[in-house]
């Protein structure tokens, strides 16, 4: 397998600049070397976008390069794409616990009867925010994490479980509005 090792200097100050970097490798799943690389598998559509940040480092004021690196031995790679699914597991946790939060949130509402429009909209918005941030996960999950499945099975409980909850708030507001006629 061939991969992209990324190195950059960047001054001190100001660490805005540092952490903009650090941030765009961590959005495209890189994986941080002992010694200060980073790495990704060589894809392409990964390589121009590293190519395009070696640009912007470089009007920053700063160096970078970019390696093609084609060969690591047995255990160096083993060990590097340990480290890519680890990361990933470790995001896939953190969108699992919201999912089971929102899923949570749902039969508590539910529990009390809290059937309004308000509480729909803002589970709505949690279940968005849920399947932006597994997109943006799946899109550097390089080797296809099993942890995948189990996240992608509670984004549809969770879908389930609001569809039934707005439901109900809809025939409890509709059945409110009835009375009141």
């Amino acid at each position: 397998m061939e991969w992209l090792l990324f190195t950059y200097w960047l001054p001190l100050e100001p660490s805005r600049k540092r952490v903009f970097v650090w941030r765009q490798l961590k959005r495209l799943g890189a994986v941080s070397l002992e010694g200060g690389g980073w790495i990704l598998p060589k894809k392409e559509p990964l390589a121009a976008v590293i190519a395009e940040l070696m640009r912007t480092v470089q009007e920053m004021g700063g160096t970078a390069n970019l390696f093609t690196v084609t060969h690591f031995n047995e255990t160096q790679e083993e060990r590097t794409v340990a480290k890519f699914q680890q990361e990933r597991e470790q995001e896939y946790a953190e969108i699992i616990s919201e999912c089971r939060k929102t899923l949570r949130h749902i039969e508590r509402e539910t529990q009390e009867e809290q059937f309004n429009l308000g509480e729909v909209e803002e589970i709505e918005g949690d279940l968005g925010k849920i399947n932006h941030w597994f997109s943006h996960v799946k899109e550097r999950d390089f080797w296809e994490s099993d942890a995948r499945k189990e996240v992608q099975k509670l984004i549809n409980e969770v879908e389930t479980n609001l569809s039934a909850f707005t439901q109900k708030t809809y025939n409890k507001l509709q059945g409110a509005e009835s009375d009141e006629s």
